[in-house]
C-alpha cells in the first residue's frame, strides 16, 4: 500500500564526517521510500535541521506536485539498516517529506548502486547493494 520503502539511516557523508570528531557525529533513523521516477534522492528538512547540516549548493526543485521551486543541496550517507554498506549521496537535495511520514526518498542517484526487485501485489522488495 505505501509502495517500496526501506528503513534507512542518514548521516553526514564520510567527507563531511572526517573533519569532525566522533562525538559531533548524528544519525537519524526512519522510512525511506524508492523513487526510481526521482533523479536524486532528497531528505527530509527536519533531519537537515537535526544532523545540524549545511547546504553546499541552490537547485531548482520540481515534482509531480510543484512547479519548480528552490532547494538546497546536502552531502548525505545513507545506509538501508541490515546492509554492510552505505552510499554517500553528495547532492541530497531537502524537502519537506515529514508529512508522508518519510525521512528520505531514494531516488535514482542511489539505486544506481542497487539491485532492486519489487514484487507489488506480494507487498515484497528485495534490494541489494
Amino acid at each position: 500500500m505505501y509502495g517500496p520503502w526501506v528503513d534507512v539511516t542518514i548521516s553526514l557523508s564520510d567527507q563531511v564526517a572526517a573533519s569532525l570528531l566522533e562525538a559531533e557525529r548524528k544519525t537519524i533513523s526512519g522510512r525511506a521510500l524508492i523513487d526510481s521516477g526521482a533523479s536524486t534522492s532528497c531528505i527530509d528538512d527536519g533531519i537537515v535541521e537535526r544532523l545540524n547540516l549545511s547546504p553546499i549548493d541552490r537547485v531548482k526543485m520540481a515534482s509531480a506536485s510543484h512547479a519548480g521551486h528552490d532547494a538546497n543541496v546536502y552531502p548525505v550517507k545513507i545506509l538501508i539498516n541490515n546492509m554492510a554498506t552505505g552510499i554517500n549521496i553528495p547532492r541530497a537535495i531537502g524537502a519537506q517529506l515529514s508529512n508522508q511520514d518519510i525521512v528520505a526518498l531514494l531516488g535514482r542517484d542511489m539505486l544506481a548502486f542497487c539491485t532492486m526487485f519489487y514484487n507489488g501485489p506480494a507487498g515484497e522488495l528485495t534490494i541489494s547493494v
